[in-house]
């Protein structure tokens, strides 16, 4: 019978459009991208990712408890990072899966500069407290060895630490009572029971030994002693020899006597290139004796140069020796043994270039795809942990026909920084036009068309793409602000009493200021745009006033083709504020003036 579970309500969950999260278990639908509770990704890349730094350690994230295991590496680096404090709770392999501090953890704590015991300073590269004496990769620890007893200091939390001394001491008695269970001797069998009697005659059988026995007692005997053993199978007839088990005897019986016989051979082949070696370089010629040791000492040199030339994967110099060593030699009868070795460094040197490049490769295409879903600091973080000879490495690679094919790692950084600098100015200027748009429809809903007009003049300057994603036609929008304004009624003014009329002063009209032609349009521009900066400086320093002249100065004195953008708007929004801070009562000092003394009242 078919169970369910009781969170389904009797269904099947497994056929309906839900499934788990891979990463943090809730249910989720199975047609996202990306789990909207742990924010975590479901693109090929980041799943590779993830099963590759899987571990038995974990740390507990609110944002997924149930999040998988980790490796101890990811912990080191989510240490550097500042992910993992000493305040954060861990679990791995030294705290038997218990639930811990990190600063409390064996092993992990002293990454944090604590020991686990005591949370005396530690570094990393120590194995034993230099307070405690304890080992810091233990729990239970064992003190320094041949450290006296009344060094040895006692852990901060004791019964915590008592508690699982126990534990120990339980865990190893039923392991031993296990052993002990699974592997105890046989017990002899039961002696058989005696015969019944019965009144029909039968053959009774003599309890004197037979002839054969007698005879196997005595051999025995004159061999040394009869041997004693708790119990003896009767002996059973002869069965007939497996031909395997003798296949596998004459295996055995046959390998050391070829491995001495190829031993002999390499010895006889050094020998040989001993010779060789020698006459190369000029000496007498051989007779066939064995190589001075002069000779055998200068091969084995090499050869040990070689072998740590491979382990240090410098396989070029170690092919360089090898081809040294020919040419030393010159014996076309090793040549062959020679480059087969040759052969062999370089198909491991190719090998680990491939399996170097496919690890290198998978960490760019990841960080990649981050940077495609917007994940950039994420991104950042591959790019940043992949060290300097690999950078190197991968700004060499040439393809098979010898064009070049790198990578620069320091300009994939700078891409995506310039992306996550473009992004993050995209998102400010969407922040802005949807502010801009509210109070644009709060205006229009009062009908306040003339600051409604303003404000759509203010959206019109951003970006058109910006615009289209939210439908926004301004020109049609200002035609119609701009139609309700000329529709709306002129409120007629009062007439006011004339006054006496006084014949008026006549003044000498002032003569308007005279616009800047001389020079090129390239100095015209810069003019003004040195009084633009001017009036900005005035602003920081809140004389909102002062720049409103110094832009109006702007207007007067160049013609409107070497204004800087947006002029206009600008002396308009700083009159704005003006006026603001009047009807608020907040145009008093400017920054960096003292306020008017006032005198005091007097009574």
């Amino acid at each position: 019978m078919s169970q369910t579970n009781g969170a389904s309500g009797g269904k099947v969950p497994w056929k309906g459009e839900q499934a788990p999260c891979v990463y943090c278990g809730q249910s989720i639908s199975r047609q996202i991208d990306r789990c909207p509770y742990c924010r975590t990704s479901f693109s090929l890349a980041v799943r590779k990712a993830s099963r590759e730094i899987i571990g038995p350690w974990y740390y507990l994230d609110p944002r997924n408890p149930s999040g998988r295991g980790v490796t101890f590496e990811t912990l080191i680096k989510m240490i550097e990072k500042g992910r993992i404090r000493p305040d954060s709770i861990v679990r791995g392999p030294t705290t038997h899966q218990d639930w811990m501090y990190a600063a409390e953890t064996p092993r992990l704590a002293k990454y944090l500069g604590m020991c686990p015991h005591c949370f005396a300073e530690a570094k990393p590269e120590d194995v034993y407290c230099t307070r405690c004496q304890l080992n810091m990769n233990q729990r239970p620890a064992e003190p320094r060895p041949g450290i006296p007893a009344d060094l040895v200091k006692e852990p901060v939390h004791k019964a915590s630490y008592e508690m699982e001394k126990e534990l120990v001491r339980a865990t190893a008695a039923s392991e031993e009572a296990f052993l002990s269970e699974t592997f105890e001797a046989p017990k002899p069998a039961p002696a058989p029971l005696p015969a019944p009697r019965t009144e029909a005659p039968s053959t009774t059988v003599s309890s004197a030994p037979s002839a054969v026995a007698a005879a196997a007692a005595t051999a025995m005997a004159d061999a040394g002693g009869a041997v004693d053993r708790q119990s003896r199978i009767a002996a059973t007839r002869r069965r007939k020899p497996k031909v395997w088990i003798v296949f596998i005897l004459t295996w055995v019986t046959l390998l050391p006597l070829l491995g001495l016989g190829l031993l002999v051979d390499f010895g006889g082949m050094r020998g040989a290139l001993m010779r060789l070696a020698h006459s190369g370089d000029g000496g007498p010629p051989d007779t066939g004796t064995a190589a001075s040791p002069t000779d055998e000492a200068w091969l084995n040199a090499q050869l040990a140069e070689v072998d740590k030339a491979e382990q240090a994967h410098d396989y070029d110099a170690a092919v360089t020796i090898l081809r040294t060593i020919i040419d030393k030699t010159g014996d076309p009868k090793w040549r062959p043994t020679l480059e087969s070795r040759i052969v062999g460094i370089r198909k491991k040197a190719a090998d680990e270039r491939k399996v170097r490049l496919t690890k290198l490769t998978d960490k760019l295409n990841v960080a990649r795809k981050m940077a495609e879903d917007g994940e950039y600091e994420s991104a950042l973080d591959i790019l940043r942990n992949i060290p300097a000879d690999d950078r190197a490495f991968l700004a060499s690679l040439t393809s098979p026909s010898g064009d070049p094919i790198a990578v620069n790692v320091e300009k994939m950084e700078t891409k995506i920084r310039d992306d996550q600098a473009r992004y993050t100015l995209q998102k400010k200027q969407e922040e802005q036009l949807a502010a801009l748009v509210l109070k644009a429809n709060e205006q229009v809903t009062a009908k306040q068309w003339p600051q409604a007009l303003e404000t759509y003049k203010q959206i019109g300057a951003f970006p058109p793409a910006m615009l289209l994603k939210r439908e926004i036609d301004v020109d049609k929008t200002l035609k119609a602000i701009q139609s309700q304004i000329a529709a709306a009624p002129t409120p007629t003014p009062p007439t006011p009493t004339p006054p006496t009329p006084t014949p008026p002063t006549p003044t000498p009209p002032t003569p308007g200021p005279t616009k800047l032609t001389t020079g090129t349009p390239e100095e015209l521009t810069a003019a003004a745009k040195v009084l633009f900066d001017e009036a900005l400086a005035l602003d920081k320093a809140e004389q909102f006033e002062p720049e409103v002249a110094k832009l109006e100065e702007i207007k007067a004195k160049f013609e409107d083709k070497y204004w800087p953008p947006g002029l206009e708007d600008r002396i308009k929004q700083v009159k704005a504020k003006i006026e603001a801070l009047k009807f608020f009562g907040m145009d008093g000092p400017k920054k960096g003036e003292k306020p008017p003394k006032t005198p005091p009242k007097t009574p």
